[in-house]
């Protein structure tokens, strides 16, 4: 990412772009979906189920931290427990600002840095992340076809159909990366050097300590687990009764789907499909307060987070 791209102008604007786009959705929905029968549906309200999401949100972060922790391991190098959780949630923060969340990278790059980890094998971490959840997104497949009739509506179609062209770019990407080294070497020269250099670590480093790397594969399975909770125990906590796995399956593809939407922290869009996608699951009086909780606790509450890290990480190593 270019200096251009992270100076102060470009984040304040994504800043204030995130936070106009979120609070322009959510008001909208409200004003749509609120009424009389909204206030006597949250006198329902279970604290206990909204508990037990707060702590799945809080656990999802815990191994998400664990796993990092794994992957720099694989690598031959240790990040320390504070320093993991500054790369986790610090990335969060930074990536609310930048549209499919890639404002995150150069933060967590240089966290690593300051953790005594190269920016060859820093790379690999951060890819290595991203390309362990894909890597889930098979086993959850088979869960996900049994469902399939909610999965034929015009939105969820649509959505499906995005995530495969993505995912789909995305594993082309990785194979020619992995398998064509030579001929982007002889076609670009020293432009792919950091290819290069990348793949030598992912290839080498990760081949000699495989067990660390299934941990951190296993641990991945937890943390996305734990995220995929926030849906059906939030709806249990609104005195909303759902199917509970209807409820998981939903929140399975629209976790994968806000990744790759193109607003900062995929505001505006995130509130609107969730409205659509979870609309069949609860009357519309209270799908607007659904929304706006399920955007707190699988995104903002990360992103305050993630802010308040990033201010302590400052101060500790200096602007």
């Amino acid at each position: 990412m270019t200096k251009k791209k992270l100076s102060k102008k470009n984040l304040w604007r994504g800043i204030r772009l995130f936070l106009f786009l979120s609070i322009a959705a959510t008001a909208i929905i409200l004003f749509l979906t609120i009424s009389e029968e909204t206030i006597n549906q949250l006198k329902l309200i279970s604290p206990l189920f909204l508990i037990l999401t707060f702590f799945s949100t809080t656990f999802r972060f815990i191994f998400d931290v664990w796993r990092l922790r794994y992957i720099t391991g694989a690598l031959g190098k240790e990040i320390t427990w504070k320093g993991a959780f500054y790369f986790t949630m610090g990335g969060l923060a930074f990536g609310a600002v930048t549209p499919m969340q890639v404002g995150g990278i150069p933060f967590q790059l240089y966290v690593c840095k300051k953790e005594g980890i190269l920016i060859p094998e820093g790379t690999a971490a951060v890819f290595s992340r991203g390309l362990l959840s894909a890597l889930v997104l098979p086993f959850l497949l088979p869960f996900i076809y049994y469902y399939k009739k909610y999965l034929s509506s015009g939105i969820m179609s649509a959505i499906v159909k995005y995530l495969i062209v993505f995912y789909g770019i995305f594993a082309v990407i990785f194979v020619l990366l992995l398998t064509q080294t030579p001929r982007l070497k002889r076609k670009f020269g020293d432009k792919v050097k950091g290819i290069i250099i990348f793949k030598q670590v992912f290839t080498t480093e990760f081949m000699r300590r495989k067990t660390l790397f299934l941990k951190a594969y296993i641990t991945t399975f937890f943390s996305l687990g734990f995220y995929f909770l926030t849906a059906p125990l939030l709806i249990k906590g609104l005195g909303i009764k759902a199917p509970f796995f209807e409820a998981t399956i939903l929140q399975i593809v629209m976790t994968y789907a806000v990744n790759f939407l193109p607003t900062p922290a995929a505001s505006g869009l995130a509130e609107g499909g969730a409205m659509a996608v979870f609309y069949h699951l609860m009357p519309t009086y209270i799908l607007g307060v659904y929304v706006m909780l399920w955007r707190f606790f699988t995104s903002y509450l990360g992103i305050i987070v993630g802010i308040i890290s990033i201010s302590k990480f400052v101060t500790e190593k200096g602007k």
